[in-house]
């Protein structure tokens, strides 16, 4: 089975082929904006600066604190906050649909989000270094590759689609319809591909065992975020419908994007483990949530 999955990552080039899916997932994001989607959330700033002050500091701030005390290895620990730094999980748009959710709210968190990581991953990742490698480790995150991968994979993707949107709208709701579906069934295999293949032909290779220490750690981290995000904006006076759009934002990180600063920017497959299995359970405790959460609202 390793040989199969081996002999796909080197086909595939799973790494090259991970950054053309998440910008196809980021272009399908932007072609779903819409006028309307601005109004509401103009008219609405307090719960996007709500979303976004959980999602970019509360949670990770939170979870480093947890991180502490987990005794989970350094950079694991790393790992996961370098994931929780990584927001704007798309497929969050599609479980706020499913849900009933403010759709509108989760866009622009995923877009908004995506933008200031442009800005804030760096200095997050720089200002937490300290604490996971020894003095004098040699250690430095290509502040010129990261920015410009975010850009062009998340940005440039984004508002390419809303120009495409606001110019050619029939077109661009047929490639939108299509887009997504297809850009997240094939993030779906690659990280697969990824969970499976050996570090070599850049798969992390995760074992049972690496699968039993990490799994607590990061439900914890998961559930206990999109808990704390929808009970924290119940007592802020949010409407039930929003307060589940940011609970579920809360609960998908952008793990393409952590894995791929991990695995190619950085060159180590053991900071990337963790976010490959957050990936790989993420959007069904988030389901779940949102099935909770929704079902709580209507009774």
């Amino acid at each position: 089975m390793t040989e199969i999955f081996a002999f796909l990552a080197k086909v595939l080039h799973i790494d090259e082929l991970l950054q053309w899916v998440l910008a196809m997932i980021m272009l399908s994001v932007g072609l779903s904006l819409q006028m309307k989607d601005f109004v509401y959330v103009l008219r609405n700033r307090q719960l996007l600066s709500l979303g976004l002050l959980l999602k970019i500091l509360v949670i990770p701030l939170v979870s480093f604190g947890i991180l502490a005390i987990s005794g989970l290895p350094p950079l694991w620990q790393f790992g996961i906050l370098l994931l929780l730094f990584c927001p704007g999980g798309t497929t969050s748009n599609v479980i706020t649909y499913w849900a009933g959710g403010t759709s509108a709210l989760t866009i622009f968190l995923t877009v908004l989000s995506g933008f200031i990581t442009l800005l804030t991953l760096p200095l997050f990742v720089k200002a937490i270094a300290p604490f996971y490698f020894a003095t004098g480790t040699s250690f430095s995150l290509p502040f010129l590759d990261v920015v410009s991968k975010i850009f062009l994979i998340i940005i440039f993707p984004a508002f390419l689609g809303l120009w495409l949107r606001r110019g050619y709208p029939v077109f661009a709701k047929w490639v939108e319809k299509n887009l997504k579906t297809v850009a997240t069934v094939l993030l779906g295999a690659v990280f697969l591909v990824k969970f499976f293949a050996p570090p070599i032909d850049g798969g992390s290779a995760i074992s049972l065992t690496d699968i039993s220490v990490l799994i607590i750690p990061l439900l914890v981290i998961n559930i206990g975020g999109m808990l704390l995000a929808y009970f924290y904006a119940l007592r802020q006076k949010v409407a039930a419908k929003d307060a589940m759009t940011i609970g579920i934002e809360m609960g998908l990180q952008n793990a393409g994007l952590a894995i791929l600063i991990g695995d190619v920017l950085l060159g180590n497959h053991e900071i990337s483990k963790p976010a490959l299995l957050y990936a790989m359970f993420s959007f069904w405790t988030t389901a779940a949530f949102a099935w909770w959460a929704n079902h709580k609202r209507s009774h």
